[in-house]
């Protein structure tokens, strides 16, 4: 199983939120959303302040960077 890190992001890693082995890109993306939700819940504050959940494969390669903005 692939390994993904999960970021939280602004103009620098601002707290790193762990890694854990998922299935495929996919089951990242979806852990990303759900991560997003957690965040925004926690702190709304975060929202339209160009925060993004940045996730990475083992290799460091980007798969995706889910602005909270677009989280409602």
């Amino acid at each position: 199983m692939p390994f993904y890190r999960f970021e939280l992001v602004n103009t620098k890693s601002i707290e790193d939120e762990g890694g854990t082995d998922l299935d495929d890109d996919i089951e990242a993306m979806d852990s990303a959303d759900m991560l997003a939700r957690r965040i925004l819940e926690e702190r709304p504050d975060l929202k339209n302040r160009h925060y993004y959940i940045l996730v990475t494969n083992e290799d460091g390669e980007e798969i995706v960077r889910l602005p909270l903005e677009v989280i409602h």
